[in-house]
């Protein structure tokens, strides 16, 4: 479903004469056919490189120009070559772009469904601690002066505004416009100032304001990296393991010591690396609770994306932390309880870890073993038995989105028999 870049295709010299600007998926692939050039991976290649544990894939986090082409000015893709071309970028094998990486539209119906498979799985690219690195442009490019004034309304299929004939109705909503265009499910239409659009988009998208319309905005997107809902999402998973390593210092140090830096910014002067958050004493518990605000306080342009990107992010900050319990080294933390003759965790007793975790229950030989009670951080509560460090044997896990999971478990994962009941009551 996902396509990598070729480095190579965009680092080479000469690049630019290949590809003056960025192309989607189906042009770039119809160039590898038709030129006999190689522009991404092939499967096999990819998931080597992914394995590789190198951090030779690049994951592009940054902020769409437009709707219907996120670089209309070419800024991102000259700075992407020129980070791919530069010493912190000289690893990097292949590339995750998404306007490049995935189908858009239009597409077709398997290209939707390669589309909407790889939506599920595409916070990987950002959030594997071991398999990528996450390359972020957080500046927005400058407006063109040819798109000032541009305003998109996106209308129900069958509605009263979807159709040439709607054109009276929508200068009646929206005040005078000029160069009204009617493209299949969607007007756009300019007004004389920048300032004008503005005051006509927020007119628009009053509750009611404008019937048929699903969607009013400005063509060009100017709005800040951190206040768009993606680009949020994509920067906390992003640096969800890099926060959880503080706690656990001798994978951290390994990491370091092996792997080129997790995240590096690309924009302004140069290739640099990102500068780590300073919230060492913040805690796991009150930065979920601080990114699942920043998500729901962003700007989704998509209807029904936020409360979906909300569950994404929990669903990877549980994956980071299973991860982190695997490495086998034990998070800081307090220890309160029995111990054996060689001064092992063993019997009972209680761990608070620094990230804000809390064990209560048994031990042996310094891993969690018996039956004994995790509160993680994030609300998230497992009750039932552990093996070797990890959840085995019979248990209740309690997520934080109000779902239950009561049966058996297996090194952590849900394995045997066992009722998962959803928030809604559904089983």
């Amino acid at each position: 479903a996902i396509k990598l870049l070729r480095a190579e295709f965009l680092r080479a010299d000469g690049s630019e004469a290949v590809l003056p600007e960025l192309l989607r998926r189906q042009e770039l692939e119809r160039m590898e056919e038709e030129r006999r050039i190689q522009v991404f991976l092939t499967p096999e290649e990819a998931v080597a490189a992914l394995r590789s544990l190198s951090r030779e894939v690049a994951g592009l986090t940054y902020g769409w120009a437009s709707p219907d082409h996120p670089d209309v000015t070419g800024e991102y893709l000259a700075n992407v070559r020129r980070f791919l071309r530069h010493p912190l970028g000289e690893h990097v094998t292949a590339l995750f772009w998404d306007f490049s990486s995935l189908p858009q539209k239009p597409r077709t119906a398997a290209e939707d469904d390669f589309f909407y498979q790889a939506l599920k799985v595409m916070g990987d690219v950002y959030a594997s601690a071991f398999g990528t690195t996450v390359i972020r442009h957080r500046s927005v490019p400058s407006q063109p002066a040819e798109l000032d004034g541009e305003v998109v309304i996106l209308v129900e299929k069958g509605g009263g505004l979807d159709g040439a004939s709607a054109e009276a109705e929508l200068r009646s909503a929206l005040g005078a416009f000029e160069n009204p265009r009617y493209e299949e499910g969607r007007w756009r239409v300019r007004f004389a100032t920048y300032a004008a659009a503005e005051e006509a988009v927020e007119a628009a998208t009053a509750a009611g304001a404008l019937p048929g319309a699903t969607a009013v905005f400005l063509f060009y997107n100017g709005r800040p990296y951190l206040a768009r809902g993606w680009t949020t999402f994509e920067s906390a998973v992003s640096t969800e393991a890099l926060v959880r390593l503080a706690y656990f210092p001798g994978l951290g140090k390994l990491l370091e010591e092996r792997l080129p830096p997790k995240v590096i910014e690309i924009d302004g002067e140069g290739p640099r690396v990102a500068e780590a958050e300073d919230r060492a004493d913040e805690g796991m518990g009150p930065r979920n609770k601080r990114v699942i605000a920043a998500i729901k306080e962003a700007t989704f342009t998509g209807k029904g994306d936020k409360p979906v990107v909300v569950e994404l992010y929990r669903e990877y900050a549980v994956k980071v932390n299973i991860a982190m319990a695997r490495s086998g080294e034990v998070p800081k933390g307090e220890y309160e309880g029995e111990y054996n003759a060689a001064g092992e965790r063993e019997g009972r007793g209680v761990m608070r870890f620094a990230n804000g975790n809390v064990y209560d229950g048994e031990w042996k030989a310094g891993k969690r073993e018996g039956r004994g009670v995790m509160r993680f951080a994030d609300g998230e509560v497992y009750d039932g038995e552990w093996k070797a460090g990890l959840p085995e044997g019979r248990g209740v896990y309690r997520y934080a989105n109000g779902e239950v999971y009561d049966g058996e478990f297996k090194a952590d994962k849900r394995e045997g028999r066992g009722v998962y009941r959803l928030a809604d009551g559904g089983v």
